[in-house]
């Protein structure tokens, strides 16, 4: 039998570079810090396109590639090709003898495979997104169904070394989750080293200086509520703001559709990065029942950006927590046609600038959270 390589790492998980994607790009970071840290760095990923084109990065560490028989849209198809993609990306990360294996959670069920394919192996959770509690909140089972329980259970049962969290409040409820304790780092995705405005050549059309800049800029999913974005074009005075939007994912199309042709809307295929720097406030969303099960990286980004933000969702999430100092939160509780024009009165010139510069002060702070995180994940690697 082949022993196990020290100091070094495997990297697993559907997307990477040079394919565009939150998740790629942040696997790819990681990779390049360990990396440049003297640990050996294989990552394995599907080679398959990502849908949305939000972020991109370059590649890193000893890439290796494996073949899907499926790339489509037809749920259940892709549901079987994402079950036979995670064993087989669990299983070539398992061959390769790597001192630790990282695993993310693309595609879905990602961490189920580790937990029944790596029980003698040191592996990390990197929790991106959260399975099988995913699919009881985009209401494809009930949490009662057999199945789900007895996947939930084994995961359960079969903690992980460690844990990559993305924040304290999903962490509390992992920690909650697993039977036995679990050591956690917290990294929150989504935070970039840019974190001011720069220099545009050619401003587009949208960006006037008479105007706010409203913005919804990346996945619109089954996590997310397109119900809030319609709200606001219907609320939206064109006098006064403009609303740009770029978006992928499954409401993506109605949401394209609903805002064609509206005063003050402008819909766009991509929005470069030094483009999304001229947003003022980003718009973002999260239903209840995805609370925990994942955390959405545009709030974050957005305060990198120097923006920002709108948060439709539970107060009790990482996503308003964290940074709710550079935002606003728009009750669940109420009813569109009184929260949305109360969140309009309270977007003043002064209240922007007031978060905007928030916004500045918590980017640096997300930026050392997140050296310090990789600094701890490199650390537990070296010393296993």
């Amino acid at each position: 039998m082949t022993s196990i390589h020290a100091n070094s790492v495997t990297i697993v998980n559907r997307n990477y570079p040079p394919h565009p994607g939150i998740t790629g790009a942040c696997a790819a970071e990681l990779a390049a810090f360990l990396t440049g840290k003297g640990v050996a760095v294989n990552v394995v990923h599907v080679d398959a396109p990502y849908e949305g084109k939000t972020v991109s990065a370059s590649p890193a560490g000893e890439v290796i590639r494996v073949n899907t028989f499926y790339n489509g849209k037809n749920k259940l198809i892709r549901l079987f090709a994402n079950l036979f993609e995670g064993f087989l990306l669990i299983w070539k990360a398992k061959r390769l003898k790597a001192g630790v294996i990282i695993c993310m959670t693309d595609p879905p069920l990602l961490n189920f495979w580790a937990a029944l394919l790596l029980q003698r192996r040191k592996w990390i959770l990197w929790a991106m997104d959260l399975y099988p509690e995913a699919f009881v909140a985009a209401g494809l089972v009930s949490g009662n169904n057999p199945v789900y329980r007895f996947i939930d259970r084994l995961v359960a049962n079969r903690p992980p070394w460690h844990i990559i969290a993305l924040g304290s409040v999903q962490a509390a409820y992992l920690q909650m989750k697993y039977k036995t304790p679990v050591s956690i780092s917290i990294l929150p995705a989504g935070v970039l080293s840019v974190t001011a405005p720069g220099p545009v050549t050619a401003p587009p059309v949208w960006a006037t200086r008479d105007k706010i800049i409203l913005g919804y800029c990346g996945n619109l999913g089954e996590a997310h509520s397109p119900e809030f974005l319609y709200a606001i074009i219907d609320g939206l005075d064109h006098s006064k703001y403009h609303l740009v939007l770029s978006a992928y994912g499954v409401h993506a199309k109605k949401l394209r559709d609903y805002a064609q042709g509206k005063p003050g809307v402008f819909v766009l295929p991509f929005l470069p990065a030094e483009e999304m720097r001229l947003i003022d406030i980003h718009l973002a969303s999260l239903k209840p029942a995805w609370a925990n099960v994942c955390v959405p990286s545009k709030v974050l980004t957005s305060i990198c950006m120097g923006g920002a933000f709108v948060y439709f969702g539970p107060e009790q999430s990482d996503n308003w927590q964290m940074p709710k100092k550079a935002g606003w939160l728009l009750s669940q509780s109420e009813d569109f046609s009184t929260s949305i024009p109360g969140m309009f009165n309270s977007l003043t010139r002064e209240a922007i600038n007031r978060r905007k510069q928030e916004a500045l002060q918590l980017a640096e702070d997300l930026l050392l959270e997140k050296r310090r995180a990789m600094d701890d994940i490199y650390t537990r690697i070296k010393l296993q």
